[in-house]
């Protein structure tokens, strides 16, 4: 899987020490969790995480995505132009994470 991400560090966190940020494709289909159908396509998704001696760890279900460019398969051009989408919708995401996952 093709995937672009990063790791913000972030202290104003609880149970995490930065954010994982990924623009990733995905094949999509049946969600077996939400019920739903999922979309073929490209996501930007927004994760605290607690990185530390060597190890990376999160909490299940914890973080969110968005739908960035729905598309029938997979290319590099498109990929690209979704990390460039990824750009104006990143710091939206990481705001709701963060009021998510406020410390108290």
């Amino acid at each position: 899987m093709k995937r672009h991400e990063k790791y913000v560090e972030r202290s104003d966190l609880k149970n995490a020490t930065h954010l994982e940020i990924n623009v990733y494709y995905t094949k999509g289909g049946m969600n077996y969790f939400s019920g739903g159908v999922t979309p073929r396509g490209y996501y930007l998704s927004v994760v605290p995480v607690k990185k530390g001696n060597g190890m990376i760890s999160s909490v299940m279900f914890s973080g969110q995505s968005t739908l960035l460019l729905e598309t029938k398969r997979f290319s590099a051009s498109q990929f690209a132009q979704a990390v460039e989408m990824a750009k104006n919708k990143e710091e939206e995401l990481i705001a709701a994470v963060v009021s998510e996952n406020k410390a108290a």
